[in-house]
């Protein structure tokens, strides 16, 4: 048996025009069968590519399946990422129109683990009510088979064959001639057995062609068995997806219902297809902030530099003899001052010494008002505290970490130790407060009840 050698890649086309491409999976050489059993048995990563011309990043918007087997790189399929026919999990925040949860495809994993039970649970159900729904039709119904089908079924009955060359049309009549009676039961189940069991039943539900399917089967033989084909709870949902792509406008009371069903169909495709657009603008926008970030940054490291040189200032030479004058003039007053200082009489005696005034004592501090607040203390790290009803977390203040990130924005007021916390953390820190109009603290000290105590002071007479 030929065999083929098959790779999968995931490309993007970058906005300054290179193509980008990965490989994600080598299949290798395999015959057809196991290469379509090998198909959709694995999990990709959907990763960002990189350009390496220009730098950008973005995410990669189609997967691409290359046939190797001649030693060419010839592509074979390729396929659009967050599609019906091939989403991506992973939640809403990916750039793509089709995008699934964890659960959502688990849920769908455990929904086509039990089609085949379903199936074989309800069969003797399904194809009795096929078949009364055909019968009740029965010359509508046989206009929707394909001379494929009339073939396979005449030779299932061992019935004469037509000519060769004869049409669907002839076909069809001599069915109509030949076949009648409990007859028909099993010719209509015969006739749709591939459709059924090959189609509907091993094909997965997200991937049904249903376009394909209406031209080649019709469109009421197609929307029946989509709305009645035996399938979990699970893939309910798929159905109803399913659904809406194959009906189309009728008369009558169901009609405006399936009417209603496409028409929520195509207003979920818009929806998705703008949730992709505006997820793609924000992944623009977040590289933006990401190179204006670092452009603030570089400026600030070098503000932080030119402030920590010394200053260096030339001076006239009129200014440096002036100030040789008045330094002479200092030195003549004082020089005037000790010599009158020696023309006054001794002191009979020392004047009593004043005692040295008490140190204040420090006021009790009410700390009611940190009652339920949460206060970021950075520079020194300890375990959670909870004091005066109030919650104080603890970070080491080294750096802009995401344990930082995540404990400023669950905090109420924010301390920074001066002697222990970085600059950047303690410029990061001022900013965030002034995004989230939060206050902020700078304490010397690392005792609790001090810290308490200042940011209580903090919060009263901000008021």
């Amino acid at each position: 048996m030929q065999k083929i050698h098959m790779a999968s890649h995931l490309e993007r086309q970058c906005k300054c025009g290179a193509t980008l491409s990965i490989r994600i999976h080598d299949y290798g050489l395999l015959t057809y069968p196991e290469f379509d059993a090998q198909l959709g048995q694995q999990d990709f990563p959907v990763v960002p590519l990189k350009c390496p011309g220009c730098d950008i990043e973005g995410w990669p918007e189609h997967l691409t399946m290359y046939n190797l087997t001649d030693g060419k790189m010839e592509p074979a399929v390729r396929t659009r990422i967050g599609t019906d026919g091939f989403p991506v999990v992973g939640g809403e925040a990916l750039p793509y129109a089709v995008t699934l949860t964890a659960e959502e495809q688990a849920e769908y994993d455990r929904g086509l683990e039990k089609k085949d039970d379903c199936y074989q649970e309800h069969e003797k159900e399904f194809w009795s009510t096929y078949c009364d729904h055909a019968l009740a039709k029965w010359p509508q119904s046989l206009r929707e088979l394909t001379t494929k089908e009339f073939v396979a079924v005449y030779q299932a009955l061992e019935m004469p064959m037509l000519p060769g060359h004869a049409s669907t049309a002839v076909w069809r009549k001599d069915a109509e001639k030949r076949i009648a009676g409990d007859t028909r039961r099993l010719f209509w189940r015969l006739s749709n057995r591939y459709l059924v069991e090959e189609e509907f039943i091993w094909t997965p539900i997200d991937t049904w062609p249903m376009e394909e399917w209406v031209r080649e089967y019709g469109r009421d033989r197609v929307t029946y068995l989509t709305l009645h084909v035996p399938l979990p709870e699970e893939l309910e949902r798929w159905r109803t997806k399913a659904l809406g792509k194959v009906v189309k406008k009728r008369s009558g009371e169901s009609g405006v219902l399936f009417e209603r069903i496409g028409q929520l169909g195509r207003d979920l495709d818009r929806q998705r297809n703008r949730s992709a657009e505006l997820s793609r603008q924000l992944s623009d926008a977040r590289q933006e902030n990401a190179v204006l970030a670092e452009q603030v940054g570089r400026l600030r490291r070098e503000i932080g530099e030119l402030k920590s040189r010394p200053a260096v200032v030339a001076r006239d030479m009129e200014d440096v003899r002036k100030i040789r004058a008045l330094k002479g003039l200092v030195a003549e007053l004082r020089g005037e001052v000790e010599r009158l200082a020696g023309l006054l009489p001794a002191a009979a005696e020392a004047p009593e010494a004043l005692p040295e005034p008490a140190a204040p004592s420090r006021e009790e501090v009410d700390l009611s008002v940190l009652a339920g607040k949460t206060v970021l203390v950075a520079g020194w790290p300890r375990e959670i505290i909870e004091r005066e009803g109030c919650r104080m977390v603890w970070h080491h203040g080294d750096s802009v970490d995401v344990d930082l990130q995540a404990l400023a924005r669950q905090a109420d007021v924010y301390v920074v130790l001066t002697r222990c916390c970085s600059h950047a953390a303690m410029w990061w820190l001022k900013e965030a407060a002034i995004d989230r109009d939060v206050p902020v603290v700078f304490a010397r000290e690392t005792n609790v009840e001090r810290i308490l105590e200042i940011v209580a002071g903090k919060i009263k007479a901000r008021g």
